[in-house]
């Protein structure tokens, strides 16, 4: 949409293409930290309680984060709202590094770090349900290729299970549990209090086995044992880090790079000489991992353009779903309008649509305004406005042509006014963006504290025909379905 003087809005200066790579960079960076990390790990937990080891890294980790953060980041968590989150987040932080380190004690660790990242399958499984991130097909392509590549470095081919392979599958299937909790606090609280508590709980959780495992270590172990906290302990930043850019299922796939580093300290460190299988997994998972960053980097790209540069450019597929013979339209109020009242009458409802409550009137401010509501910036007319019988706002859409900062008090104003009716109890707001703009999107409403129902992204092709595609469903699951009445 543009600004309310006709002038187009801009997008944030950060965000996009610049906050993807730095969430890629935090990324690599973990995928050499932890697997260095689980590395020196299982050279001590050969002769040293796991608990021992794990109470003195977590507690390196705790003390290094309380030093940089001090008081002020004592109270922020002591009013926390989400200490209970966080502290059940690290409960099954502690119960799949258990799982995973009792997994390493009797299998090689490349394969012990292979099984632990088919967790991506289960975050790309659950994320849609549980965050309303849904993976588009050419993630999935990029999973099940990464999967693949599991299953040959693993050598499950050959269904050589043991205890040893189910513990470490059920500390991937933990993983992916607390990855997708972090992904949900990632907006509300920050990385630093977040590492905090979870190595916080980590040092209760062991401190209690030390009546019956006493406390032997040498010098020499604690000195080394503190030292992989610091490097696990800036690993876990990275990723707490990145989980603040990118959706679950695209952290998940680039996190699948840890495999070629376990691989590589396998060697280095225990001598393990990955096979063929597995040398062929790993090339699987590697192009899988390229797959996604050349696709999130074309998509953030694209969010960054400017309307006048979109506008200058015939046929350009914005959006992964979208042969290239579909041409955008997006720089023209006459195009805002028609998207405006396409979605208004496919959308709400949706044809056929039986749940769509008695008395619900959908009324659109385009090109005519008629509805307008009580913002700081003065009044504003949303896109589209849905009241009840009593008149009552209950659902808004607005239409952004190309978001940014500048609209962020009709969005909030927007979504305080709406109802949070919704199985997951936040707001009845929407907000449709053009094809390559919807991480922009998103990240600048959870930035901003902005409850809303989904997020969705939109093409005008050359013939006048709209296509409705969701990115991301917070309410109902059912509002996540596309619209294109081109091909009905």
């Amino acid at each position: 949409m543009r600004g309310r003087g006709g002038t187009p809005l801009t997008l944030p200066p950060i965000g996009g293409r610049a906050s993807f790579w730095i969430a890629v960079g935090l990324i690599m960076a973990a995928n050499v930290l932890l697997p260095l990390q689980d590395g020196l790990t299982k050279r001590f937990i050969e002769y040293v309680p796991l608990a021992e080891v794990l109470l003195l890294r977590s507690l390196t980790v705790m003390v290094l984060a309380l030093a940089i953060g001090r008081t002020t980041m004592v109270r922020r968590i002591v009013r926390s709202k989400l200490k209970r989150t966080m502290i059940v987040r690290a409960l099954v932080m502690f119960a799949a590094w258990t799982s995973f380190y009792l997994a390493m004690r009797t299998m090689p660790l490349a394969q012990a770090v292979t099984l632990y990242f088919v967790s991506p399958i289960f975050v790309a499984l659950a994320s849609g349900p549980v965050l309303g991130e849904w993976p588009s097909k050419r993630h999935w392509v990029a999973i099940i290729t990464g999967f693949i590549g599991v299953v040959l470095a693993s050598g499950l081919v050959r269904f050589e299970l043991s205890t040893a392979v189910a513990l470490a599958l059920l500390s991937s299937m933990l993983w992916a549990v607390s990855l997708l909790m972090l992904r949900s606090m990632a907006s509300e609280e920050s990385s630093l209090v977040q590492v905090t508590v979870a190595n916080g709980v980590f040092v209760l959780a062991t401190m209690v086995q030390l009546p019956w495992l006493g406390w032997d270590l040498s010098w020499s172990d604690t000195y080394g044992i503190a030292l992989i906290g610091l490097v696990g302990g800036a690993g876990q930043f990275a990723v707490y880090e990145a989980a603040r850019r990118i959706p679950a299922h695209v952290l998940g796939v680039l996190e699948y790079g840890a495999l070629i580093s376990g691989f590589a300290l396998g060697y280095l460190m225990f001598g393990d000489i990955p096979t063929a299988l597995v040398t062929l997994g790993a090339v699987l998972v590697l192009t899988s991992g390229v797959q996604v960053v050349l696709l999130e980097n074309a998509r953030a790209a694209h969010a960054l353009m400017p309307a006048g540069e979109l506008a200058a450019v015939p046929v350009l597929p914005l959006a992964p779903f979208l042969p290239p013979s579909q041409q955008e339209t997006l720089m023209s109020k006459a195009t805002h309008d028609l998207v405006v009242n396409y979605i208004a009458k496919y959308r709400f409802p949706f044809p056929g649509q039986t749940t769509w409550p008695e008395g619900y009137v959908t009324t659109t401010n385009a090109p005519e305004q008629k509805s307008a509501i009580p913002t700081p910036a003065g009044e504003h007319y949303p896109d589209i406005v849905i009241t009840d019988k009593t008149g009552r706002v209950r659902e808004l859409g607005e239409v952004e042509m190309n978001i940014g900062p500048d609209a962020l008090p009709y969005l909030k104003a927007g979504s305080e006014l709406t109802d949070n009716d919704t199985p997951t109890f936040v707001k009845h707001f929407f907000v449709y963006v053009p094809a390559g703009q919807e991480d922009v999107a998103q990240k600048l409403l959870e930035d901003n504290g902005i409850s809303y129902a989904g997020v969705r992204g939109f093409t005008v092709n050359a013939d006048g025909t709209v296509k409705i595609v969701p990115s991301v469903t917070k309410g109902d699951p059912y509002d996540h379905q596309v619209t294109d009445r081109a091909s009905a």
